[in-house]
């Protein structure tokens, strides 16, 4: 069984590479039999990867609606023997030996509930709980310890990915530098909590092993995960875990049976300066999608922008969310600025040298990226996680609402 199929480099727009380096090749894939997808963002469901699958493989993915994987693989005709729609917390037996069971992510992180899973497999005397992106949180955790009480492998999340804090201008360099590992100690000391909560035998740090290569590589440095999975581990064994903390290197199994590593060599630690070394040598020149093309001045950046406002504004009266705060567009190249009061209907055109009154999201970008984002070709989130915006924020205070409603602000 394949977890999120993500294999090519590249991803997000050209900003997402693997890292610590992969072995494996994706011409050499192999076969599957099942191949579980999460969710739909690139590094867990990659159209550049799906594509190599073998189409007698079954995809297992979680019964929703809107179903944005389902509707993903329809759209590229990826079409695969047979997909089976898990229902959360219900589960389905799909052969004699397996089992699948699905648990929703947090209802509370609005984006996430929306497109994320995780899974629990029971596959003959074995049951492996993968976690993907999806913080566990208390609801899930109790239906877990209750349905699963015996974890032969947990695969948990440990960091995480976004601009923040290393794209807010509001900072100085040792804020950025202090809220990164005020935010990275944060998250695995949440690892550490929900290993003892699940209480596995073995458990990997998983997901967010990733580098932002291109002109915005510099900003790495500040970006709160560390430099390979094995970050977590002095904490782990700090917290009497260590045992069951399991680090593999890329090419390397383990056999849940005999619990031996194959091939049975040392877990590779790569440091912040290797990580650096390799972006310098491999990925600081690859170019962005918004850096291979520009847009003629018949496009208008105004009517653009009006008619996402007005989208937006219709999402907000939808949900009657009004926030008290401004969001406001930088135009690098042109110069222009735009300022969007949440509280009331219209955008209003500004000089762009001129201070802003708080509280405010700022986000400045080159005006290509900014028309992308505006016709939705990318996403605000996705751009966010590829660093390729600089914001500023005051007060420096973080409101999810914001962030959500951001991603209505498109044509």
């Amino acid at each position: 069984m394949l977890f999120d199929p993500w294999l090519d480099d590249g991803i997000f727009h050209g900003s997402w590479f693997h890292w610590p380096p992969i072995s494996t090749n994706i011409n050499d894939i192999g076969r599957f039999d099942y191949v579980y997808i999460s969710h739909i963002h690139e590094d867990h469901c990659s159209a550049g990867t799906i594509q190599y699958l073998n189409r007698d493989a079954e995809i297992i993915i979680m019964d929703r609606r809107p179903n944005f994987v389902e509707n993903f693989l329809k759209s590229h005709d990826f079409n695969f023997s047979k997909v089976h729609l898990v229902p959360p917390r219900k589960g389905l037996r799909i052969s004699k030996d397996l089992f699948v069971d699905m648990i929703e992510a947090n209802p509370t992180n609005e984006l996430a509930f929306l497109v994320d899973s995780s899974i629990v497999i029971q596959w003959g005397d074995h049951v492996v709980f993968n976690a993907n992106d999806c913080q566990p949180h208390p609801a899930a955790i109790d239906y877990l310890r209750n349905t699963y009480p015996k974890v032969d492998l947990a695969l948990l999340p440990y960091s995480g990915g976004s601009g923040y804090p290393s794209c807010y201008s509001n900072l100085s360099e040792d804020e950025k530098i202090s809220e990164r590992e005020r935010i990275l100690e944060q998250r695995i000391a949440g690892f550490i909590e929900n290993t003892r909560q699940i209480n596995p035998k073995y458990v990997v740090p998983f997901a967010d092993q990733y580098v932002v290569g291109g002109s915005r590589a510099y900003l790495n440095r500040f970006i709160s995960h560390g430099s390979c999975p094995g970050v977590v581990g002095k904490q782990v064994r700090d917290a009497g875990l260590g045992e069951r903390l399991l680090l593999l290197n890329s090419g390397q199994s383990f056999d849940l049976g005999d619990q031996t590593k194959k091939p049975d060599v040392p877990y590779m630690e790569y440091t912040v300066e290797d990580r650096e070394k390799y972006i310098a040598e491999y990925l600081s020149h690859k170019p962005y999608d918004h850096e291979r093309v520009t847009f003629g001045p018949s496009v208008s950046i105004e009517r653009l922008v009006r008619q996402a406002r007005f989208r937006l504004w219709d999402a907000q009266r939808q949900r009657q969310t009004f926030p008290l705060t401004h969001m406001v567009l930088d135009f690098n190249d042109s110069q222009r600025r735009f300022e969007i009061d949440l509280a009331v209907e219209g955008v209003l055109e500004s000089d762009i040298r001129k201070p802003l009154m708080e509280p405010y999201l700022r986000m400045a970008g080159s005006d290509t990226l900014q028309i992308m984002l505006l016709m939705g070709h990318i996403s605000w989130n996705i751009a966010d996680a590829a660093l390729f915006l600089d914001y500023e924020r005051r007060p420096n205070v973080y409101d999810p609402s914001i962030y959500v409603l951001l991603n209505f602000l498109r044509i």
